[in-house]
């Protein structure tokens, strides 16, 4: 994973909390959304629970200002409706 998108994922993978707006901003929006998904899916594989990580998934992607259409295709191309409805939830209503 040797680009920006890869490298995100791989640290959102690895992170144990999401990095605060001060921190990513001198990230490329590829490298915030590769964050976004690896943490989200870090979230669901701990807790099990794939709607809290779809929720969590849109709060960092309002947070870091990405392009919330771009981040939940992740989550409509595995048929997951309640957890694209958790995202834009999460995007929408999240802190």
């Amino acid at each position: 994973m040797d680009n920006h998108f890869g490298k995100g994922l791989m640290a959102g993978l690895k992170a144990r909390e999401a990095d605060s707006v001060t921190r990513v901003t001198r990230f490329c929006s590829d490298y915030k959304r590769g964050f976004v998904l690896g943490f989200s899916h870090r979230i669901s594989e701990q807790t099990g629970d794939r709607q809290r990580a779809a929720w969590e998934a849109g709060v960092l992607t309002r947070r870091y200002n990405l392009d919330k259409d771009l981040v939940a295709d992740f989550f409509k191309e595995v048929n997951a409706d309640a957890a694209v409805k958790c995202f834009f939830a999460g995007y929408e209503r999240g802190y």
